[in-house]
């Protein structure tokens, strides 16, 4: 790393972090445009079977599949070797990806306390196998239902897109560049990690130099243990703040994916509908409010509810689906994660979503947090 990096790193991290919601000075990058090339998603919603497929069925030449998508064409299988551990199987999946290793993310999903992590994802013959493992506020595994989802991006189509992800892959190194073959940038800048702390990262995605707000991020711990990965903050420049708790709440070192996009959940070409909600924490106070949409032409039109502590309803208008894809994640310092518990159709032409956001005892708790639905 150059001297002139590391000044800018040392600057940006002594600076004050931004809000949420707040406006930051950057130069654009060059952007390049993104190319849809491999997205894959699954609900899982069978969390004790020891195997099933994903419902699916064929209609003029197209495979549909109930609350999943796999341009691989095969069958979506989830199979559970234990308590809360899984084993997703996108058929033919693993033979349409070329440019690299791409990126997971996975979340618990419904009403119970749960979180899940990712602990591993790679190609099988034609096929991509996604490791998932699950747990209860105490940190023993447990099963969950759950959504997890795979991106692989390459340079062209989806124009006026940026996306930005990696896979932080060195959890105790005090600075590094993240592998490669799991990373995507597209303004082609190269991201970097710093640990400053235990479970403190700072991780420039260089695409989201160009915005002005903190946007939509992904974020999933990479492990087989106990572990909660969540985007503190937006401090400047491209670069955001992660930090990592065990089951208790304490900070750990962990590794992590994250992905950072400005309109399109992920990048493919479908509607997409991407909100940021400020609450007040730990209770009570104002109603939440919505601070940033990904279509400021509908964005009035976009609502938000507290049905009780920790629990939100998201109003997405004129984007129906009757299967597609919610996820959700929090914001902030706070011990809090979240993730979303249900998702439904309003009338013919819009969308509900259901958010659940717990503290580390399990108990619900007021936060920021990030939604999106796509299908």
């Amino acid at each position: 790393m150059t001297s002139r990096l590391l000044r800018r790193i040392v600057a940006v991290l002594g600076a004050v972090a931004v809000g949420v919601a707040a406006t930051v000075a950057a130069a654009a990058p060059a952007a390049a445009d993104v190319t849809p090339s491999v997205t894959g998603y699954v609900w899982a919603s069978s969390p004790s079977a020891a195997s099933y497929t994903v419902p699916m069925r064929t209609s003029g030449g197209h495979t549909y599949y109930s609350y999943a998508k796999n341009p691989g064409g095969g069958p979506i299988t989830v199979t559970r070797s234990g308590a809360g551990v899984y084993l997703v199987r996108f058929g033919g999946l693993g033979s349409l990806v070329t440019g690299g290793g791409g990126v997971v993310h996975a979340q618990a999903y419904g009403a119970a306390v749960r979180f899940c992590t990712v602990g591993s994802w790679y190609p099988s013959g034609t096929d991509l196998l996604v490791n998932v493992y699950c747990f209860g506020s105490s940190g023993a595994r447990q099963d969950a239902t759950f959504v997890a989802n795979f991106v692989e991006a390459s340079g062209s189509t989806l124009a006026a897109d940026g996306v930005s992800y990696l896979w932080s892959n060195n959890p105790t190194s005090p600075m590094y560049t993240p592998s490669a073959w799991y990373r995507f940038d597209s303004s082609a800048g190269s991201p970097w990690v710093v640990r400053d702390a235990p479970g403190s990262y700072a991780v420039e995605l260089p695409a989201s130099a160009a915005q002005t707000q903190t946007t939509f991020y992904q974020i999933t711990a990479y492990t087989s243990a106990a572990v909660k990965c969540k985007v503190d903050s937006y401090l400047a420049d491209g670069i955001a703040r992660v930090r990592c708790r065990d089951a208790s709440g304490a900070f750990v070192d962990s590794r992590f994916t994250i992905t950072w996009t400005v309109h399109n959940l992920l990048q493919q070409i479908a509607p997409t509908a991407l909100a940021t909600v400020d609450d007040t924490y730990p209770s009570g106070g104002p109603a939440p409010a919505i601070t940033w949409t990904n279509d400021s032409s509908v964005s009035g039109d976009y609502a938000v509810t507290r049905t009780g502590t920790g629990r939100y309803e998201m109003f997405f208008p004129q984007i129906i689906d009757y299967s597609g894809h919610a996820v959700a994640y929090a914001l902030g310092y706070q011990d809090a994660h979240c993730h979303v518990q249900y998702w439904h159709p309003v009338g013919t032409t819009d969308m509900n979503v259901g958010v659940t956001c717990l503290n580390s005892a399990g108990s619900p708790v007021n936060t920021p947090f990030m939604v999106g639905f796509t299908w």
